[in-house]
C-alpha cells in the first residue's frame, strides 16, 4: 500500500514535470537538487501526520531519485546529451 501510495505522489511531480519547456526540463536534470529537494519536501510537509503518509512521501522521493537518474541518462541535461534526443 505504501508503494502504490508513494506512486501516486510521484506522478503529481511527473504532471508537473511534463508541462514544463523542454529547456527548464534539462535544466532541470542538469541541476537535480533543485527539483529533489522542493519535491521531497512538499511531499513531507503534505503528508506529515501519520506513519504510512510520511512512507509514501518517503517512496515518492525515493523514485523522483531514480527519474532524474533515468532522466539524466536517457535525454541528457542542457550540457551534455543523453541517449535520445529529446
Amino acid at each position: 500500500m505504501i508503494i502504490e501510495t508513494g506512486t501516486i505522489v510521484f506522478l503529481s511531480l511527473v504532471v508537473l514535470f511534463w508541462r514544463l519547456p523542454t529547456k527548464a526540463k534539462l535544466w532541470f536534470f542538469g541541476h537535480p537538487a533543485w527539483l529533489e529537494i522542493p519535491f521531497g519536501t512538499a511531499a513531507y510537509a503534505l503528508h506529515y501526520g501519520t506513519f504510512s503518509g510520511m512512507m509514501a512521501a518517503a517512496t515518492a522521493a525515493c523514485i523522483c531519485f531514480a527519474f532524474v537518474q533515468a532522466g539524466r541518462y536517457l535525454v541528457g541535461t542542457d550540457k551534455q546529451p543523453g541517449v535520445f534526443k529529446l
